[in-house]
């Protein structure tokens, strides 16, 4: 067999303990391009083999200490060397020997006095079906690290066609998605055009990497990152990193950085807008010694209005501060009433603002701050009337009281358990509210009012006002018919930690 037919620096160890055999084998074994390695006895074949991890030993019976075939026990029992084809070099040519062998480890047998062609042939066969194993070893492990990988991973051929995919992209994507076509129909035309022209550009520099959404996401929105390099031959592999979550996180330490600038900035404003409401309702209350009886009423209401909007610079005050103001015995129905009484006189005439109780019976009070109520009704209202403009409808206040059994039946509930509740709702005849807005409504600057026309922190300061009252929100919106938002507060006081 000529020198280059043998496979390439494959690594040979011979053991005999006759140095004559040792160089007949290196005589015949060399010219055909192995990498040879000798040991004269068992323990010095054992530590050749670990040493350099041979890819065949070639290992005679008859040797001093320990013989060939407890050599080939020791071996097998070795990390590393288990698989490690072992050729036994034996005279022995009974039945009983090779069993003893085949028992003891060894792949094949060669009968002394070797057959020069024979060996030749039987390492050659030997050797390469080793190689085709570790190859077929090392794709598995291979595999298997892919499968189990967190992140998606998808390989494609040069013509961008996919041959693999692992479980972790397959979570990503529909069951819709072609994913036995070609990658860049995963995604939109201009992101696959971005993700090829960089690929052009740094293809013997290294990765390429772009954020977009996969076309066939499994859930939408679905932000990915991913990551492109080209492998051996013409394959890519592609890494998708789902980063839905880690945006959605970033987004909302973003608005947490705002609302703290916020509350450094609350007392100051809080200090400044004092002072001008003190004198709004001084001058409102020397207005109201020599005004007609006729304008009273606004006066009333210009000083009952600025009297809460101190209210609230407190509390502004005091939660820019990490604090929260104490609560007391409050009538709901006084409070608002009050605050849809303000609201009939202030909102435009196309709206009609309506207030009703229950006829049977009035009210018990609550546990609560009278100016934070005040201020989640006027919220819950300005929202009702934004919804309204311009061709207005009916806003409605309504009080009542509501055992709830389980929380399960209401809609968008948050933080509900069952009880005995008071319950004020405010109910509009507007446009509604999409549901795919609805998991949104009470996070922190988001806004579907046009820009200037909201800040986003509506809904969420009337959230956490309810929240601290022990109390939860739910919320009853047809698209075309209108919206109700019901604040439920618990007529029994939780007990303190």
């Amino acid at each position: 067999m000529p020198p280059e037919e043998s496979p390439a620096k494959a690594t040979v160890l011979i053991v005999d303990d006759t140095e004559r055999s040792r160089v007949l084998l290196n005589s015949l074994l060399a010219p055909e391009g192995y990498k040879l390695i000798e040991a004269a006895d068992g323990l010095e074949a054992i530590e050749q083999a670990q040493a350099h991890a041979p890819d065949v030993i070639l290992l005679d019976v008859m040797m001093p200490g320990i013989d060939g075939f407890e050599t080939c026990r020791l071996i097998r029992e070795m990390e590393g060397l288990k698989e490690v084809p072992i050729l036994i070099l034996t005279a022995l040519d009974d039945r009983k020997s090779r069993l003893e062998g085949l028992k003891a480890g060894a792949d094949d047998f060669i009968t002394k006095p070797i057959d020069t062609t024979e060996l030749r042939i039987r390492l050659r066969t030997i050797t390469r079906i080793n190689r085709f194993r570790n190859l077929y070893e090392e794709r598995a492990r291979f595999e298997q690290a892919i499968n189990h990988s967190p992140d998606g991973v998808i390989i494609a051929n040069g013509e961008g066609n996919i041959t693999l995919i692992n479980p972790a992209a397959r979570d990503l994507l529909s069951p819709e998605a072609p994913v036995n076509g070609k990658f860049c129909e995963l995604l939109a035309p201009d992101a696959a055009e971005q993700l090829r022209t960089q690929m052009q550009q740094q293809k013997s520099t290294g990765r390429s990497s772009i954020l977009t959404e996969f076309v066939y996401g499994r859930r939408i929105p679905n932000q990915v990152e991913i990551t492109a390099a080209h492998l051996d031959g013409d394959s890519i592999i592609f890494n998708i990193r789902d980063i839905t979550e880690r945006q959605s996180l970033e987004a909302q330490l973003i608005s947490m950085q705002r609302l703290e600038v916020l509350g450094q900035l609350a007392g100051g404003i809080a200090h400044d807008l004092n002072n001008i409401l003190a004198a709004v309702m001084g001058t409102a209350s020397l207005m109201e010694l020599t005004s007609p009886e006729a304008d009273k009423k606004h006066l009333k209401t210009i000083l009952t209005s600025s009297r809460r909007g101190a209210e609230m610079l407190r509390q502004l005050l005091a939660f820019s501060r990490g604090s929260d103001t104490d609560i007391g015995a409050v009538d709901v129905t006084e409070v608002a009433r009050e605050v849809a009484d303000v609201a009939s006189e202030t909102f435009p005439a196309v709206i009609d603002v309506r207030f009703e109780t229950p006829a049977e019976a009035s009210l018990p009070d609550i546990t609560a701050n009278a100016s934070q109520l005040h201020q989640i009704f006027m919220n819950l209202c300005v929202n009702a009337r934004d919804a309204l403009l311009p061709g207005g409808g009916t806003l409605t206040v309504t009080l009542g009281r509501r055992t709830i059994e389980s929380v399960e039946g209401l809609t968008d509930s948050s933080g509900g358990k069952p009880g005995d509740y008071l319950t004020v709702a405010v109910s509009d005849t507007g446009t509604g509210i999409p549901p795919e807005v609805r998991p949104r409504l009470f996070e922190p600057f988001f806004s579907t009012k046009p820009q200037g026309r909201g800040t986003g922190l509506g809904l969420p300061t009337v959230a956490r006002l309810v929240h601290l009252h022990h109390g939860f929100i739910s919320l009853d919106s047809t698209v075309g018919q209108g919206t109700t938002f019901t604040c439920h507060f618990p007529l029994t006081p939780p007990a303190s930690d």
